[in-house]
C-alpha cells in the first residue's frame, strides 16, 4: 500500500506512513526515527515526522546517477 495523496498532505506523518511511503519494515521506521540527522518529534508517546522535513531529507539522501534520465511517458 502506498501513500495516498491524502497523507501528504498532512502536516505530519505517522510511523506507518513513513514506513509505507519507503516500503520498510516497522522496526526500521523507528530506528529511523531514533537517528540525530533523521526529522521527528515527539508528542507525549507518539512519534510524528513532519511531512516537508521528511521530504527533504528523502531527496537529500536519495543518489541518482547522472547518467539515468527518469522515465517520462510520451503520451
Amino acid at each position: 500500500m502506498s501513500m495516498t495523496n491524502k497523507n501528504l498532505q498532512s502536516e505530519y506523518l505517522t510511523i506507518r506512513e513513513v514506513r509505507q511511503h519507503l516500503n520498510i519494515s516497522q522496526a526500521a521506521a523507528y530506528e529511523l526515527a531514533k537517528r540525530q540527522d533523521f526529522p521527528s518529534a515527539r508528542f507525549g508517546g507518539s512519534i510524528r515526522i513532519p511531512r516537508d522535513a521528511f521530504l527533504a531529507w528523502v531527496r537529500k539522501c536519495t543518489s541518482i546517477p547522472k547518467d539515468l534520465t527518469p522515465y517520462m511517458s510520451v503520451n
